[in-house]
């Protein structure tokens, strides 16, 4: 496998998402006071999808 660096790529995806275009795989919104539950939670694996901790 190979990576490279491609903003120009990245920000056309990031736009694509932000307008519903491209939709991004959310497991959980949590609360930031649960940080390390979340953290230990992907820490054990099989999880799908990214946690987005809210302020």
């Amino acid at each position: 496998m190979s990576v490279r660096p491609d903003g120009a790529r990245l920000a056309g995806l990031l736009a694509a998402a932000a307008e519903g275009r491209l939709p991004a795989r959310v497991h959980a919104v949590v609360p930031l006071g649960e940080v390390a539950s979340a953290h230990r939670a992907v820490a054990k694996g099989g999880v799908r999808g990214k946690y987005v901790l809210q302020p």
